[in-house]
């Protein structure tokens, strides 16, 4: 029984003692997290921007171009991570949905015939990635069809006239014909 209430206890000093490393990290005065971990100002400083950085989130872009799609191949990607811009990722309709695909490279000695250039082994970057292009890929088809809708020509000058006179005379067939008054001659 004593066991398990220590087993108990542990995680939450755990929980406690990393909550408290995290507020001497992040929110504490240099000064103090200096003295807490028994180093110099100078080490404190570089500590604290050495976790800023491992905590801060890269900044990840997608850009999409979308195809004729080609099987399930939707289109190709460029994906901009903190910089780093990596093109030519598959951008593919799986049956779990929209996903990008590592790009790759002929590669004869392979079984498949290609070769990854760029992996991505997190899954929880890889899920991120794939929701950005998702989004991206719906952004660049709109803009697409925005495209398309703004492209389209007005009808050519002939089919314009042909259109207009069939108008004219439906007006003038609705007209009342004029009436021939031959007082108008005889009042001379």
């Amino acid at each position: 029984m004593a066991k398990t209430q220590a087993g108990a206890q542990a995680p939450a000093m755990d929980e406690a003692a990393i909550a408290e490393m995290r507020r001497l990290i992040f929110d504490a005065p240099i000064v103090e997290l200096a003295q807490s971990q028994g180093i110099s100002i100078d080490e404190a400083v570089a500590l604290r921007v050495e976790k800023n950085l491992e905590a801060a989130p890269l900044p990840i872009e997608v850009s999409v171009r979308p195809i004729e799609p080609q099987g399930k191949l939707l289109g190709f990607a460029s994906v901009n991570i903190g910089g780093v811009v990596i093109d030519d990722f598959k951008v593919v309709d799986g049956k779990n949905g929209v996903f990008l695909g590592a790009p790759s490279k002929a590669d004869p000695s392979t079984r498949s015939g290609y070769r990854s250039t760029a992996r991505v082994t997190d899954r929880g970057l890889q899920q991120r990635l794939d929701a950005l292009t998702v989004d991206a890929y719906g952004r660049a088809v709109e803009k697409l069809l925005a495209r398309a809708q703004a492209v389209q020509r007005p009808a050519p000058i002939r089919e314009q006239m042909a259109k207009a006179a069939k108008a004219a005379e439906k007006v003038n067939a609705e007209r009342p014909a004029p009436a021939k008054a031959q007082e108008g001659r005889d009042g001379r």
